[in-house]
């Protein structure tokens, strides 16, 4: 797979989502507090998924 920005060939570097693990802390009814560590992915990006240009905003290309 291969982003490419449909405004600018240069730019190379796209946003994103990927769903992550973290650890929380919680009250006694299970409130969050705070967060501790990331844990592992559970979703990569695929190409499927929405990928923007860091650098300009517009949708990105995917070739597969």
């Amino acid at each position: 797979m291969k982003l490419v920005c449909p405004k600018n060939p240069k730019h190379k570097k796209f946003s994103v989502t990927a769903h992550v693990t973290e650890e929380w802390i919680v009250d006694e009814h299970s409130d969050f507090l705070s967060a501790g560590e990331t844990g592992e992915v559970t979703h990569r990006p695929a190409a499927d998924d929405y990928f923007t240009c860091h650098e300009c905003g517009a949708e990105a290309g995917v070739v597969l």
